[in-house]
């Protein structure tokens, strides 16, 4: 807990010494703050993972080096401490931000209690971090069984998820690891409403709107990435609105802002770099004006910073596959499958039928999806009119898997418009209402005892702002430092009990979880093999003690995906492929098992979208199955159902 707490205490120095520039709202500020710490995190994560020293220790280490040097650098520069104008919060503006923040908290309980998990989250979200943090190196991880794009993806979420895992050995606060960019998502909402002229208490009510979208609401207390995609894409709006603006004295700062923002976006996912286009799009038309032209040494200061987080994912897998995209065949470049396949997938909606794109955006709210609609109409000149049109073009057009997950960035610009166009109309108390209509509709088109308590929350702080202004400095300083305390205690608390329980890891499979459940109570502090499912985070076990990774039946025991395919070159009809079971041969397999130093060998029947590629017998398990049976002597049978088999590894 020291450790964890040291490291989150010197990324907060790290964004406080270096997220200031004068003349910006506090909300930009903090989204300043928010990306620099956070991509400070990721590029000592990404140094380290290279060079094989990747740990909770040595993280922080580094981390605190560079906190020093950024407040070594900030009392070098007068500006940069310069203080900030401050305007008195009205009662309806802390009533707002009361709502934010109860609502964030709630959403963090209610991570920490839930009882099932997304696919996505067990199968290589947090199974990555999980690998990453036993080898102590940046490594690609197999994901044989399903869609083998993810061990080649961009992950610089992924490196967010481990060091909130590392210190711990838990993933406790990981497996709700997207809060901080639901946080950084509605900061930078305000920021943008803010910085482009727009008052605080629209700002906050459109940021609200924003999360009280139900599929955001619902996806903030996960270990999920579209959100946290979607919240580093927003966070360039505030920085391209001010170099819009033509300030001269922060332009390098700015501009360098929103190349972090786009940097880590880009890094974040495949489609990261897809969504990313409107958003640069809209910094080179602003940057092509004559006032706004960027010094040559800022643009290539954020040049390096785009490449640096959001470039080393494409450029390891250049590397080490000739293919930044791989494993997808596009622009020339050599890979497993094409595009055409990948349309002819499951996932893949026909362009031709809008019907879905348009139940989608409906999905946001009957209210959210009307004041958006009206605002970008009313706002048709503004920015966010076409940001958000081209948003919607390269999500139905270009992402060849259109989930509505991949929505959000669309919708936090339709947010920033509701705030703008609120704060325009005429007469004020018309825009307060319509906001507000919005916020109640949300909460009416689904009402959930936590969202009713955010709002009733910041109803009783604008009803008490009254009492608290006249309240001395003093005592509101020691009140909000009681109630930081009492937060953190509380988070304390909630890390403790998670830990402390049998998570469970539901995914609707009551078989494979209990086989699950059986493992984290009887397998402890060994090497872990597992075959027929992609789903390999829960047998880590308590404390993340068991090292689980997939083990080679064909190939040498280091060999990867890339490696399979350079021996059967061609490409395969299929997005899911798996050339890692081609000539699977029992003597190479465990051959490789031993390689592996194999303790313990987890089966799992396969899942029959995965058994059209991946060949099972009659009970629908994997090879192994049959060949761990043959030979009861070297694989001990320890539990067995109709989901999954367990054996004991004999050396």
């Amino acid at each position: 807990m020291i450790v964890l707490a040291a490291t989150l205490a010197a990324l907060a120095a790290i964004g406080a010494a270096l997220g200031r520039v004068p003349g910006e709202s506090a909300a930009t500020r903090l989204t300043r703050a928010m990306l620099i710490a956070t991509a400070a995190l990721i590029a000592v994560e990404i140094a380290l993972g290279v060079a094989g020293r990747l740990g909770a220790t040595s993280t922080l280490i580094t981390l605190l080096a560079l906190a020093a040097s950024g407040w070594a650098w900030r009392w070098r520069h007068p500006h940069a401490r310069a203080p900030q104008p401050r305007t008195p919060w009205t009662a309806i503006e802390a009533g707002l931000a009361s709502a934010l923040a109860v609502a964030l908290l709630l959403r963090l309980h209610a991570g920490w209690n839930r009882t099932t998990f997304l696919y996505d989250t067990l199968s290589y979200h947090l199974h990555m971090p999980a690998t990453w943090l036993h080898a102590g190196r940046l490594e690609i991880v197999p994901a044989v069984f399903g869609d083998p794009a993810s061990a080649y993806a961009p992950a610089n979420l992924e490196l967010v998820f481990l060091a909130l895992m590392a210190p711990l050995r838990s993933d406790a606060l990981a497996s709700v690891g997207q809060l901080p960019f639901a946080a950084l998502a509605t900061a930078a909402i305000v920021a943008a409403v803010r910085e482009s002229g727009g008052g605080r208490a629209a700002a906050l009510g459109a940021a609200l709107a924003f999360l009280l979208v139900p599929e955001v609401w619902t996806q903030a207390p996960t270990a999920m990435t579209d959100l946290g995609l979607a919240a580093f894409l927003l966070a360039s709006l505030p920085f391209g609105w001010r170099l819009a603006g033509g300030r001269p004295h922060p332009a390098g700062a700015d501009l360098v802002a929103l190349a972090v923002a786009l940097g880590l976006a880009i890094g974040s996912k495949y489609a990261g770099a897809v969504l990313a286009l409107p958003f640069a799009a809209a910094v080179v038309v602003t940057l092509a004006r004559p006032p706004n032209g960027p010094r040559p040494r800022d643009l290539s200061v954020a040049a390096a910073v785009v490449v640096a987080l959001g470039g080393f994912w494409y450029l390891r897998n250049l590397a080490v596959a000739g293919n930044p995209w791989y494993p997808v065949a596009t622009l020339g470049f050599p890979g497993l499958y094409d595009r055409r396949a990948m349309l002819a997938w499951d996932y893949h909606l026909p362009i031709g039928d809008i019907r879905p794109l348009g139940g989608m955006l409906a999905a946001s709210g009957a209210g959210f999806a009307s004041a958006s609609f009206l605002a970008l109409g009313r706002g048709w000149r503004g920015r966010e009119l076409p940001m958000v049109a081209a948003l919607l073009a390269l999500f139905w057009l270009a992402i060849p898997y259109q989930e509505s997950r991949f929505l959000f960035p669309a919708l936090g610009v339709a947010a920033v418009a509701i705030g703008r166009e609120v704060d325009r109309a005429s007469p004020p108390a018309l825009g307060a209402t319509a906001l507000a209509i919005v916020i109640v509709a949300a909460l009416l088109e689904w009402p959930t005892p936590e969202r009713a308590a955010a709002l009733a929350a910041g109803a009783i702080a604008a009803l008490s702002h009254a009492g608290w202004r006249r309240l001395p400095a003093r005592a509101r300083t020691l009140a909000a430092g009681t109630a930081a305390v009492g937060v953190a205690a509380a988070i304390a608390v909630g890390v403790h009990r998670y830990e402390a329980r049998d998570p469970g890891y539901a995914v609707g499979d009551a078989g494979l979880e209990q086989a699950w459940r059986w493992m984290r109570a009887n397998v402890h502090d060994a090497r872990v093999a597992y075959t027929g499912t992609n789903l390999a985070f829960p047998l880590s076990g308590a404390g993340l003690s068991n090292q689980v990774s997939y083990v080679n039946v064909a190939g040498a025991p280091t060999d990867r995906l890339h490696d399979f395919a350079r021996r059967l070159p061609g490409l395969r009809a299929t997005a899911e492929p798996a050339p890692y079971r081609d000539g699977a041969d029992a003597a190479i397999w465990r051959s490789n098992l031993r390689a592996a130093r194999t303790g313990v060998l987890f089966v799992a029947a396969l899942y029959p979208i995965v058994r059209r590629d991946v060949p099972a017998d009659a009970d629908g398990f994997p090879i192994e199955r049959a060949w761990a049976d043959a030979q009861p002597a070297l694989f001990k049978l320890r539990y067995a159902s109709a989901a999954a088999r367990v054996y004991e590894v004999v050396p």
